[in-house]
């Protein structure tokens, strides 16, 4: 046992949700925590900050089982609805919003990577308040504030951009997750910021799945971009292609070329009940966690996704990888590590982004390459990245260790 023990708030890190993507942020969060405790000896207890209505003892008991913590070292917080605004939600929420505050003062420091993309209004500016108020009131109660690797903006309206320069400029260390990121930061806010990559580029898998004589080709198909969406979140930004004629397209030109297909989904059921029932077609269910969909994912050949965290999976773990983008966050972070195969939605129309996915897929092995040429690339970031948050925790530890 260390002789110092602190308590970490994580915000905008999921663990009851159903989307993959975020929960990875959080099970990858963890582990880059632990190695720190480890090298500075140190013991970190955790509140996660999360969705009161989302809230499963069942998905944190998995959480604590795969880091072999107990209840009180995982710990729900509520994340309370401090919209000023509202004063009757407020005070209608009181109890819930006197839980998130009491926990917020018994954080020695927080970690907020808002969902990886949510520090923007381009899912709506009611989910940008709702995650940002409680930012704001650790940093009121001056709670040392690190901004972990994430996407930042784009903010649309002005106070909303007004509102996340404050919290920016009150964070103790920022840091993006992506250059694109960074470049517009430094555009508005007065700030250093730092420039790391996805947290879940070092999410664990398992390689337990056997390989087949025909190559494996994985189509994660998003619920969010589907014609029938399968989820409530706004999305403030347009196509060129028809996504769902574009899913179709490919799914038949995959099938003229004999490959083995897979519909994975990484949000819910995502968009893979949109185009079940094709025949020669494989539907896979959704997954119970992070691990368990990337170690799926992992056994593919070649992985089309439109999930971003989907395709950090596939492209983490060695598998030829086509993101197709919707915003841009995607080419922010695939930019940033020099790997251009990502097909962009939003630019090219269905015809376009069918042929260039095609093109792609008929250079796998050049992308296979190039994955494994960007991973040395980011392995090198995530070090640096991890040693820069780790000093900023140091500071707090060794100002704990001379009281």
């Amino acid at each position: 046992m260390n002789d110092t023990r602190i308590t970490i708030g994580i915000m905008g890190g999921l663990v009851s949700n159903e989307n993959m993507g975020c929960v990875a942020l959080t099970y990858s969060l963890l582990t880059m925590l632990n190695r720190i405790s480890n090298r500075i000896k140190c013991d970190f207890d955790y509140i996660i900050f999360e969705y009161d209505q989302d809230y499963s003892e069942k998905k944190f008991d998995e959480l604590r089982q795969y880091f072999k913590l107990c209840r009180n070292q995982i710990q729900y917080a509520p994340i309370g609805y401090y919209d000023l605004n509202n004063p009757k939600l407020f005070l209608k929420k009181a109890r819930i919003n006197f839980k998130t505050l009491h926990d917020i003062k018994r954080c020695d420091v927080v970690i907020d990577i808002t969902q990886g993309d949510s520090f923007s209004d381009i899912y709506g500016e009611e989910r940008f308040f709702r995650l940002s108020n409680i930012k704001y009131v650790a940093e009121i109660l001056q709670i040392p504030f690190i901004l972990g690797p994430q996407t930042y903006g784009p903010f649309m309206k002005q106070k909303v951009e007004k509102f996340a320069r404050k919290i920016i400029n009150k964070a103790n260390l920022v840091v993006s997750r992506d250059t694109k990121s960074a470049m517009y930061l430094k555009e508005l806010c007065d700030k250093d910021i730092y420039v790391g990559t996805d947290l879940a580029f070092g999410l664990p898998y398992n390689d337990e799945y056997a390989t087949s004589g025909k190559l494996k080709v994985g189509i994660n198909p998003s619920g969010l971009l589907c014609n029938k969406k399968n989820e409530k979140t706004d999305l403030n930004t347009a196509l060129s292609a028809d996504y769902d004629q574009y899913v179709l397209e490919l799914i038949n030109c995959l099938k003229e070329r004999n490959f083995d297909i897979y519909l994975i989904p990484h949000v819910g059921e995502d968009g893979v009940n949109s185009f079940s029932g094709i025949e020669g077609v494989n539907t896979h269910p959704e997954f119970s966690n992070p691990i368990e969909a990337k170690s799926f994912i992992s056994s593919m050949d070649i992985f089309i996704g439109a999930r971003m965290h989907a395709t950090i999976a596939a492209f983490s773990s060695g598998v030829a990888t086509i993101p197709t983008a919707y915003s841009r966050k995607f080419a922010g972070l695939y930019e940033t590590l020099d790997y251009k195969y990502v097909v962009d939605l939003t630019r090219d129309n269905t015809s376009e982004a069918l042929q260039q996915t095609m093109r792609y897929v008929d250079a796998y092995l050049e992308l296979k390459k190039s994955s494994k040429y960007s991973m040395q690339k980011v392995k090198k970031i995530y070090d640096a990245m991890e040693d820069k948050i780790q000093k900023e925790i140091e500071k707090i530890v060794n100002n704990r260790r001379s009281k």
